[in-house]
C-alpha cells in the first residue's frame, strides 16, 4: 500500500486523543516524526503511538525528506507562521480550525497551498460525521423533489455543555509549558479587547457550526447582531438559496451537548444534533418532519463512526489525489469572514446606541 508518511507537530490534548490516535489506526499512514518541544512528552506519545523519532521544533520537521503531510495541531497564535513553514517546505497540511485570527493571513495562507500544489485542510471535522452526510443527501433530495416546498428559514445554535465524554486523558508530564506558547489567544487590532474573547468564542467553538450551515445549504451573509456582555450572541443574516437565516451562539449550562441546524421548509423541517466533539462511535441524530395531510416523522440512522476518524481517513485519501478535500483552506477563509463580520456587527450596534 502507498502509504502517507504522516508527521505530527503538537502532542498536546487534541493532538494525541483527536488525531495521532487516529492517523496511527490507519492502515495508510505511516507515522514518521513528531514535533514537539517538551522532550519526554515527545517520547512517551511517539513511543505509545509507534512514531519512529522525534524532532524539537517544526522547523527540523520540515526539512525532514521522508514526511510527506502533516497535521499540526497547535495553540492559535502559532498555527499561521507554522503552516506557512510547513506549506514553504513542500508538506500538504491539516490543522485544527482556526487556521488563524485575521480573513486577510488566512487568505495568504490558502492562495500559498494554491500555488504549491498542496493539499491543506482546516478540521472542520462535522463535514465528516456520517449523520451530517445523511442529512445532507436528505435536503438535496428535498430540494430537488420540492415535495416540502420551498427552504424559508435556518436555526443554527451552539451552547456547549459536555464535550469529552468521558474520554481517556491524554498523555502527560512535569515539563513546563514551551517558551512563547501563551495561553492568550490573539485578536486583530481592530476588534476592542472587550470584545476578544466573543471573537475568539465564534472562531474556535461557534465557527463549527457556522461552517455547518456553509456545507448543508451554501454561503450567506450577516446582518444584524445582538449582544451584551455574559449573554449569547444573536445574529440574523440571509443565505444565498434565499433562505432567512438565525445564530444563537453562547455558553449555558446544559448536561449533554447542545448543539444543531433545523431547516425549515414551507410544509416540513430537518433537524441535524452533532454529537459531542469527542464522543466516538457517535454520529449526528437527523429528523424529518413532514407536515401537510398525511404528517409524519422520520428518524433515519446514520452507520456509526467518528468524525475525527473518517476527518484523518479522507486527509490521507486527499494527499493521494482520490478524494476532494472537504475543508480545504480557500473555503475556511470564509468562516474567519463570517466571524469578523459579527463582531463588526456588535460594534454597529453599540456604537448606533
Amino acid at each position: 500500500m502507498n502509504r502517507v508518511r504522516m508527521g505530527f507537530v503538537g502532542a498536546g490534548y487534541m493532538g494525541q486523543l483527536a488525531h495521532i490516535a487516529n492517523y496511527a489506526a490507519l492502515d495508510g499512514a505511516e507515522l514518521v516524526a513528531l514535533a514537539e518541544p517538551r522532550s519526554k512528552l515527545a517520547q512517551e506519545v511517539a513511543s505509545c503511538h509507534g512514531i519512529e523519532r522525534v524532532c524539537h521544533d517544526h522547523r527540523e520537521l520540515a526539512n525532514d525528506p521522508e514526511v510527506e503531510a502533516v497535521a499540526a495541531i497547535l495553540p492559535q497564535r502559532l498555527v499561521s507562521p507554522v503552516v506557512r513553514d510547513l506549506l514553504d517546505a513542500g508538506k500538504h497540511v491539516i490543522t485544527e480550525k482556526p487556521m488563524g485570527v485575521s480573513s486577510e493571513e488566512c487568505a495568504e495562507l490558502a492562495a500559498l497551498a494554491e500555488e504549491r500544489g498542496l493539499v491543506y485542510q482546516v478540521g472542520y471535522m462535522k463535514r465528516h460525521d456520517p449523520g451530517v452526510r445523511l442529512a445532507r443527501r436528505m435536503l438535496e433530495g428535498l430540494l430537488e423533489s420540492e415535495r416540502l416546498g420551498g427552504l424559508q428559514f435556518a436555526r443554527v445554535w451552539c451552547f456547549g455543555g459536555e464535550w469529552k465524554y468521558g474520554i481517556e486523558p491524554p498523555i502527560t508530564t512535569d515539563e513546563p509549558v514551551p517558551d512563547g506558547v501563551s495561553p492568550a489567544r490573539p485578536s486583530p487590532q481592530w476588534i476592542p479587547q472587550d470584545l476578544h474573547g466573543l471573537f475568539n468564542r465564534i472562531l474556535n467553538v461557534d465557527s463549527h457550526v457556522t461552517n455547518l450551515l456553509r456545507f448543508l445549504i451554501g454561503d450567506y451573509d450577516l446582518e444584524v447582531a445582538a449582544w451584551r456582555e455574559g449573554r449569547p450572541l444573536v445574529v440574523q443574516g440571509w443565505a444565498e438559496c434565499g433562505a432567512s437565516c438565525v445564530f444563537e451562539l453562547g455558553h449555558l449550562p446544559a448536561p449533554r451537548w447542545h448543539e444543531g441546524v433545523e431547516l425549515f421548509f414551507a410544509e416540513g423541517t430537518l433537524r441535524i444534533e452533532p454529537p459531542p466533539p469527542l464522543r466516538r462511535q457517535a454520529v449526528a441524530r437527523v429528523v424529518l418532519h413532514e407536515m401537510g395531510e398525511r404528517p409524519r416523522v422520520i428518524e433515519p440512522a446514520a452507520a456509526p463512526g467518528w468524525a475525527f476518524a473518517d476527518q484523518a481517513r479522507h486527509f490521507l485519501a486527499s494527499v493521494r489525489g482520490r478524494e476532494r478535500p472537504a475543508s480545504p483552506a480557500s473555503d475556511a477563509v470564509r468562516d474567519v469572514q463570517l466571524a469578523e463580520q459579527a463582531v463588526r456587527l456588535v460594534m454597529d450596534t453599540r456604537n448606533a446606541g
